[in-house]
């Protein structure tokens, strides 16, 4: 049963923060049903996370929600329902994760409908890159004065980043969301002499991979240590999507400092610079081949060295828990201020710079 009486403090679904204690300090978690990597939620769980969200809309004057949990995506789901309730009954949303996908034929129809009333009831959109901020909004109509960029962060824990770590003898790719691992597989077929090891259910039943290629889904805990043994580690992306993807696997080699070659996919270059701290390419066999060549190549050694440790400067101040928890911190205080956000909760200047060590191999 709810009952709208006085809501006061913050509630939230982002759990992975909680352990930040300024984060926890800020935020209580909202009741959410546990969550495991390999199942996820089944539909009894989206359930029981979105009666969860309905009821902490009735404790809590601000919410901040993860936007893309679960197939049914029951935290949109709830603020749909809490849409049609009067303004003084429902609390200040701010929704914080990738930008939707757009479906095709029906559910697309369906979607953007969803979408309409869903964006009534939200204050903030958090994005986690800055293309997703400038297509969000003309995709799906919304106000672009809501949607601003935080940037993602690892997620290893204190005992994953600590120990040695290993230089490694093979090349790791891992994941599954809004990945393309064919021309990577092809790459692999061009270079028999290298070992590539891929984390990922969807090469299930391949008919021809190549002997050189370990490919298979894996527990978390595997996936980490095979990241911690990779000597390169690459993140190929599906491309010509509408949301990122990826930035947990790119962020969590470089805070283990591994050299990263990330397929040039929306997204990527709020985080990878080409040359600087990584390496960006355009997704075909081809680019894959000449840019392992170059980080594997002992004659490259000190410029690779360079941007392995450019990147883990950028872990170190920008693409880290802490960072990304006071970010959301300040969005809330900014509008629990009453000020306007627009662009500027943008945590980063969006200039792409390229290659200022001589490397040849390009994106484009």
């Amino acid at each position: 049963m709810f009952r709208f009486g006085k809501r006061t403090g913050w509630g939230t679904t982002l759990d992975y923060l909680i352990g930040i204690p300024e984060f926890a300090t800020a935020f209580k978690q909202v009741d959410m049903p546990p969550w495991t990597y390999t199942t996820g939620y089944d539909l009894r769980g989206e359930i029981a996370l979105l009666w969860g969200v309905l009821r902490a809309a009735t404790k809590y004057e601000g919410l901040l929600l993860f936007t893309g949990r679960g197939r049914f995506k029951p935290e949109v789901l709830a603020v749909f329902l809490l849409s049609f309730l009067p303004r003084r009954w429902r609390p200040t949303i701010v929704f914080c994760g990738e930008a939707w996908e757009p479906n095709s034929e029906w559910r697309a129809v369906i979607d953007r409908i969803i979408v309409r009333f869903v964006d009534r009831a939200i204050s903030c959109y958090a994005l986690l890159s800055e293309d997703e901020t400038r297509l969000f909004p003309l995709i799906w109509g919304i106000d672009p004065a809501k949607v601003c960029f935080v940037p993602y962060m690892y997620s290893l824990t204190k005992e994953e980043m600590q120990g040695y770590v290993e230089p490694g003898a093979y090349v790791f790719a891992g994941g599954n969301s809004f990945r393309d691992y064919e021309p990577l597989v092809e790459a692999a077929r061009m270079m028999p002499e290298q070992h590539f090891v891929f984390a990922t259910r969807k090469l299930k039943g391949h008919p021809n991979l190549p002997r050189n290629v370990q490919a298979g889904q894996v527990p978390t805990d595997e996936y980490v240590r095979l990241l911690r043994g990779a000597r390169v580690v690459v993140v190929p992306l599906r491309m010509g999507t509408y949301r990122a993807s990826g930035q947990q696997t790119y962020l969590n080699a470089m805070a283990l400092k591994k050299p990263v070659i990330v397929s040039d996919a929306l997204g990527v270059r709020s985080y990878v610079r080409h040359g600087e701290n990584g390496l960006v390419v355009c997704a075909t066999p081809e680019s894959y081949v000449e840019a392992l060549r170059w980080t594997l190549d002992p004659r490259n050694a000190s410029d690779v060295d360079r941007m392995i440790e450019s990147a883990y400067q950028d872990i170190v101040q920008r693409f880290n828990p802490e960072h990304h928890a006071r970010t959301l911190i300040s969005i809330m205080q900014t509008l629990f201020e009453g000020s306007t956000l627009g662009r500027q909760m943008s945590c980063s200047s969006g200039e792409v710079r390229h290659d200022p060590h001589g490397y040849s191999p390009t994106p484009e």
